[in-house]
């Protein structure tokens, strides 16, 4: 299989791109896959939060340009693109946290990916790039919307235009990554954080990752009247009373969704 998921901690799903032999390029197979893979997250009652890496040296390495590429054209003269790259560029697939855990290179595709998960962390060998400019198109699954959103428009606009990686260190000073880790502790490191998240309020964290995912495109006086109207709605749920109670008593909370 060219993605492997599991559930290997409580709470926490892990979803793996598999082609180390192509870097983990996407293919359509692994493009369907991965589509697959976050409809079977989303479904799990028992997973609350997601993180996507890839096996071996590489992250993702974009699209398979010999297979992807002549797909997507395929694709786009029968007017049966759907936008999206791997389920995830486009609309959110899921209401649950994504971590990307970046362990090497990402680049094409496998930086929209990653621009695409609420949280990225990086191995200190990781690579981030977009080089489609390099071979005649652009970043078109959220690299040229996006990079320029997450980080000082031009160092965006020098990656986007000259196709040029920038390394683990620079991806920090940058604001695209929130942490660089050594190799050997990025998977843990990545667990830790998924499993922190797992263990607060599943309500709680699904309105926040709404309002997290939303605001950037609304206004400041549309996203303050959906973030009290969320508090109001938190407020009433049998969680916040669990919540507020194990606080009072000094225990761990057990919360329910609801």
């Amino acid at each position: 299989m060219t993605v492997l998921r599991e559930i290997p901690r409580p709470g926490v799903a892990l979803i793996t791109i598999n082609r180390p032999d192509k870097l983990n390029s996407i293919d359509p197979a692994t493009d369907l896959l991965l589509r697959e893979a976050w409809a079977w997250a989303e479904q799990a009652y028992d997973v609350r939060c997601i993180i996507l890496t890839g096996t071996e040296k590489s992250f993702c390495a974009g699209g398979d340009i010999a297979q992807l590429l002549p797909d997507l054209r395929r694709r786009n003269e029968i007017n049966a693109d759907d936008g999206t790259f791997c389920g995830l560029t486009r609309v959110y697939p899921t209401r649950k946290p994504i971590i990307a855990a970046v362990n090497g290179m990402a680049f094409g595709g496998g930086l929209e990916l990653a621009l695409a998960s609420d949280i990225r962390i990086a191995s200190a060998k990781a690579k981030f790039g977009l080089p489609e400019v390099q071979v005649g198109v652009l970043a078109g699954a959220g690299g040229v919307t996006r990079l320029p959103r997450f980080i000082a428009p031009a160092i965006a606009a020098e990656m986007l235009l000259t196709g040029e990686a920038i390394d683990a260190d620079t991806a920090l000073r940058a604001g695209l990554v929130s942490r660089v880790v050594p190799p050997e502790q990025l998977m843990e490191t990545a667990f830790r954080i998924a499993t922190r998240i797992a263990a607060n309020a599943p309500l709680a964290i699904v309105r926040t990752l709404e309002l997290i995912r939303k605001s950037r495109s609304l206004s400041l006086a549309d996203s303050l009247d959906m973030e009290r109207a969320s508090l109001q709605y938190l407020l009433a749920s049998a969680d916040a009373k669990e919540g507020i109670a194990a606080f009072s008593e000094k225990r761990v909370p057990a919360f329910t969704g609801h």
